[in-house]
């Protein structure tokens, strides 16, 4: 893809110059393998510095790796397949707390970007009782959100319902298009596409006044150890997508239909009211967005009554920009 320039790209070579002397390479990319754990807007924090370039900038060829559901790309961390993941990260709070190792450097949505969709017989919540519900996998971002906020509506999912594991969004749109379960989260532009097709949204979950770290990015202490060099770069790229999407809505539009092949309507609905809402001008994880996960794991893993949001995350790499202006000058511009 033709690389995006802006005008005042060498403004932006001679900021990061001086804020970071090491990420001006000698012109030689270093291969990164990057997870992402499903194909929907919540990865459109890493497809944006891919596809403008901000990636390369910093030196680094980013190759991204699909590895459906958050648990799987935490294994996949973990035996280093790839380097870094992105997605769902009670895959990286788990995973830690049996001591792999795992840190959330950089987050994402700190809200439910789901909507509850069912076939269209059903009219009430209610009516999911005893239903086939479709979610990527268990301890997947989406099962997460379902085992949290369906009881808040009334239903006990480990209870009521039968949880299947389909896989990514659009799977679990065609699982819910062709009969084989009866209701699902989804994501925009499905939703949209859901509507037009005549099944009922039930509730948004983007509505809910929760805080919760929907997704962000991971790695391993091992690798923040022996090549923070690279997660700095990484998150200058990561930051900059972030200001692109604030900031030229037509552009990252254009990206969101590459990868996710809506039309305008849906692309437009997707970033309106997911990516744009959920995606933080300074990418810190959330703190109370992840004690909302941790309150909710506990019920299953009693030893983690005692863990903390800073036990699972490591903030230094965004701190470090913030320290030195880097967003101050970023959102001047």
């Amino acid at each position: 893809m033709k690389r995006v320039f802006f005008p005042h790209f060498l403004v932006w070579v001679a900021l990061l110059a001086a804020a970071f002397p090491a990420l001006v390479a000698s012109g030689q990319s270093e291969k990164l393998r990057v997870a992402i754990s499903s194909i929907s807007t919540s990865q459109v924090n890493v497809w944006v510095p891919l596809d403008t370039g901000f990636f390369k900038k910093q030196g680094l060829d980013v190759e991204l790796v699909y590895i459906s559901g958050a648990p799987v790309g935490a294994a996949a961390l973990m035996s280093g397949e790839v380097a870094i993941s992105q997605g769902g990260v009670t895959g990286s709070i788990t995973s830690n707390l049996k001591g792999s190792g795992t840190y959330i450097i950089l987050g994402g949505a700190d809200r439910f970007p789901y909507q509850l969709v069912a076939q269209p017989g059903i009219k009430q919540i209610s009516e999911l009782k005893g239903k086939r519900f479709a979610v990527s996998r268990i301890g997947s971002a989406d099962h997460t959100a379902t085992m949290f906020v369906l009881p808040k509506l009334g239903i006990q999912p480990d209870k009521e319902i039968n949880i299947v594991q389909v896989g990514s969004v659009p799977a679990r749109f065609a699982a819910l298009v062709n009969g084989s379960v009866q209701a699902a989260l989804l994501i925009p532009p499905e939703t949209v596409k859901a509507r037009e097709l005549g099944y009922r949204i039930l509730s948004n979950f983007a509505d809910i006044e929760i805080h919760y770290q929907q997704n962000g990015v991971y790695t391993t202490r091992a690798f923040i150890n022996k090549r923070s060099d690279i997660l700095r770069r990484f998150a200058v790229a990561y930051s900059e997508g972030n200001h692109y999407i604030h900031t030229n809505s037509e552009g990252a539009q254009k990206i969101m239909r590459k990868y996710l092949h809506g039309d305008e309507k849906a692309i437009r609905e997707a970033y309106t009211e997911v990516v744009l809402k959920a995606t933080p001008k300074i990418p810190y994880p959330s703190r109370p967005g992840i004690q909302t996960l941790i309150d909710l794991l506990v019920k299953n893993a009693p030893e983690m009554a005692t863990s903390k949001p800073d036990d699972f995350i490591d903030t230094r790499f965004v701190k470090e920009l913030e320290e030195r202006g880097f967003y101050a000058r970023l959102y001047q511009q």
